[in-house]
């Protein structure tokens, strides 16, 4: 399987939560539900498989761009379809939100080149053997 490697790691997710954020810095909490960085820490992850009855768990760096979009309004489509940016947004009043979508815009504007909107990041494919 293929899982995210920590939060801080990933470009996208920074940016993502800085835009969000703004320059007080705040508001960019994600949400409750699912963590997309949940088995990012590789000794959690082989405890898990281990306890499930896989061995020879390994987990190999995968350090490749991310793509978003063609252009800044598909990339912004699709970063507003994020649960964690739904959340963010839908709990600020509807000039915060307007404003962070806008730092959003311009956020994404800046990783735009000639193929696309792209970030940095960092995942890990996880390989294991049922025992």
């Amino acid at each position: 399987m293929m899982v995210w490697q920590a939060s801080d790691r990933n470009e996208w997710e920074v940016a993502i939560r800085q835009a969000l954020a703004g320059p007080g810095g705040t508001a960019a909490a994600g949400s409750a539900g699912p963590d997309p960085f949940s088995l990012a820490d590789p000794p959690t992850v082989k405890g898990i498989l281990e306890a499930a009855g896989f061995a020879g768990v390994t987990l190999t760096d995968v350090h490749e761009p991310v793509y978003y979009g063609p252009d800044v309004p598909a990339a912004l489509d699709w970063v507003r379809g994020f649960g964690s940016t739904r959340d963010v947004l839908n709990r600020l009043d509807p000039a915060a939100a307007a404003r962070a979508v806008g730092r959003l815009r311009e956020m994404l504007a800046g990783h735009l080149s000639g193929n696309g909107v792209w970030f940095d990041s960092r995942a890990w494919i996880v390989t294991a053997c049922r025992r």
